[in-house]
């Protein structure tokens, strides 16, 4: 019985995630945050990809969220930095199947080619959930509509399921490769903001009558610290802090003649159970009297991190955020935590030039931290921690039971969740191949326990190779962390040589178009603009391809147009936004009107 109830339980069990992220689907996803009731909607799932990229990341278990928001509070920064934000996006009108429903693509098009307009709805701390529905953010972007992963064959919806695909490759949610591509991204939004404060400066002689591009570009900004918060926090959930198997690449892993997705689904699922199972099955049906306390991630009292100092303190993960900010059992954690957010969130908002308000002072009780450093992705599990984490801990009609990782019992299930729940085979030769390691590393974690039990050789990569697959620390250590990572700035002209590269900036530069209105006035040109218009006034469109051409003909005309009719008869008190950024081109209309008005008239719209 107890071996039916438990294979059950860990069939519906996922590789290991940290802090939780949630998709609801919602009737209108451009609503402000508050708007939702907690626990509204039904999951995203099972349709990953382009329906996650379609939703908001807004419920009850949005842990990511909840953690951004703390830490905003704690930063000192407005309130207005976490309001809604709604990115106008042109498209294509080309069809998209999402789960039996006929969608629109969301992959934004040259300007001129503009067929219907789409809202993209999110507030910066629901994208500090995105590396669990995103491989990046060009891929939220671009709607989830490929598959980032090079040479696999699966479509967008298969690559981006968490079971099947990108729980194999999320090694980088462990340290030390957290650190790494935390740093990518801190690096990222501090080059943004830097850009949002030039920006900034030049349109100074304006008088503040263009502020809205400036919040949307800090938006932005905020926007890639968000992304790269969700590494830092997964660095601060108990379950990671050790050296999990694997790189952020299929590819990486040792194939044997076979496909490396198969070895890598394994991987994953038995660095998920030292992870801690507790995320996933307590969420059994109630009569089944599950009380999952599985270390690493739960409470458990042999459960400890060593400090880059080498001080030792208790710490929780997935599931409990709520226990993070009460009483004193895990202060250490929390300050610890909270230190280096607030200092990433700091540094990048007053990078920017606070333009949706001013920087108020940190909360008591913080440190200023590098963010990158090791203060921040230093802390390992101790090796007896380590040893609570070799077994599946739950308590089941009243009794606790403990099952050790290398017992003959989940020998037997891992192999089956990764052939029913990782859509791999798994051969009789590499069944065996599994136990037989799996052996090793309890057997390993027993002696280390022993012998050191407060030492964090294990979590430090002691562990050595499983099924090939060598610690995380080893990989993802030069200059390219991922085939999929987000291109360097600026966007969309970045000097970034990785495939792809090129396409992926023009995107999130087409994508935010707004906040990265100074590097289309530079690259506007006047047959540019007059494209526009003339497919604006082209009367043989489709009404709603013509309404598009007409918005994106209007939104562009605004930032050149001079309200008046030649270079010697214009209103010089109300220069355009690009009079200040790239000293046009010029567009001549004029009054009376409003600005928009007046560019809908010069698009020929009505």
């Amino acid at each position: 019985m107890r071996k039916l109830l438990l294979s059950s339980a860990l069939l519906l069990s996922l590789p290991a995630a940290a802090w939780e992220s949630v998709c609801y689907e919602q009737k209108d996803p451009t609503k402000e945050v508050g708007e939702y009731p907690r626990g509204s909607g039904s999951y995203c799932a099972p349709a990953a990809g382009p329906n996650t990229a379609r939703h908001r990341w807004v419920g009850e278990l949005d842990e990511h969220r909840q953690l951004w928001e703390l830490t905003r509070e704690k930063a000192g920064l407005p309130a207005e930095t976490s309001a809604t934000a709604r990115l106008r996006v042109f498209t294509s009108s080309q069809p998209l199947n999402v789960d039996g429903q006929q969608l629109t693509s969301l992959l934004p098009v040259p300007f001129a080619e503009t067929a219907r307009v789409q809202v993209r709805a999110f507030t910066p701390g629901e994208l500090a959930q995105l590396p669990d529905f995103s491989y990046a953010l060009w891929d939220w972007a671009t709607g989830h509509e490929t598959c980032p992963l090079p040479g696999i064959g699966a479509d967008a919806t298969q690559c981006h399921d968490f079971a099947t695909h990108m729980g194999p490759v999320n090694s980088n949610h462990f340290v030390p490769q957290a650190g790494r591509f935390y740093a990518h991204y801190h690096g990222l939004a501090l080059a943004r903001a830097r850009e949002c404060k030039a920006t900034k400066d030049a349109l100074g002689a304006a008088g503040g009558r263009y502020g809205d591009y400036l919040r949307a570009c800090e938006t932005e900004a905020l926007a890639l610290e968000a992304v790269g918060h969700h590494y830092l926090q997964d660095a601060w959930s108990m379950g990671h802090m050790w050296q999990r198997w694997g790189s952020p690449e299929l590819s990486d892993f040792p194939s044997g003649g076979d496909d490396p997705r198969d070895k890598a689904v394994l991987i994953a699922l038995a660095s998920g159970l030292l992870h801690g199972a507790r995320g996933v099955l307590q969420r059994l049906p109630e009569w089944t009297s599950y009380d999952v306390n599985d270390a690493l991630c739960a409470p458990h009292p042999s459960v400890e991190f060593v400090s880059p100092g080498g001080a030792r303190y208790p710490a929780i993960g997935d599931d409990y955020l709520h226990l993070l900010g009460q009483g004193s059992t895990y202060a250490p954690q929390s300050e610890r935590l909270l230190s280096c957010a607030v200092s990433g969130m700091r540094e990048v908002y007053a990078a920017a030039g606070e333009n949706h308000g001013a920087l108020g002072a940190p909360a008591d009780g913080l440190r200023t931290l590098d963010p990158t450093g090791p203060e921040c992705f230093g802390q390992r599990a101790t090796n007896r921690s380590m040893l609570e984490a070799a077994a599946v801990q739950f308590r089941i009609v009243g009794q606790q039971v403990t099952l050790g990782l290398d017992s003959r019992v989940v020998g037997w299930i891992i192999p089956t969740v990764a052939h029913e729940t990782g859509e791999v085979p798994v051969p009789t030769r590499l069944k065996n191949q599994f136990r037989l390691e799996m052996q090793r590393i309890v057997s390993l974690t027993r002696l280390m326990a022993k012998e050191r039990p407060e030492g964090t050789e294990l979590a430090d990569g002691r562990f050595g190779s499983f099924l090939g697959a060598r610690p995380n620390g080893e990989y993802a250590s030069g200059g390219v962390l991922a085939s999929y990572i987000d291109p360097v700035l600026p966007w969309p002209s970045t000097p970034d040589t990785m495939p792809e590269a090129g396409g992926r900036a023009l995107a999130l530069a087409r994508v935010f178009h707004r906040g990265h209105s100074a590097e289309w006035c530079r690259t506007s040109s006047s047959d540019g603009l007059e494209a526009l218009r003339a497919r604006a006034s082209d009367v043989s469109l489709d009404a709603p391809t013509r309404a598009a051409a007409c918005e994106v003909c209007s939104e562009f005309a605004r930032r050149h147009l001079r309200v008046g009719t030649s270079p010697a008869s214009y209103d010089t008190s109300a220069e355009p936004l690009c009079h200040y950024l790239s000293g046009g081109p010029y567009l001549y209309q004029s009054g009376p009107g409003t600005l928009e008005e007046l560019a809908n008239t010069w698009c020929g719209c009505p």
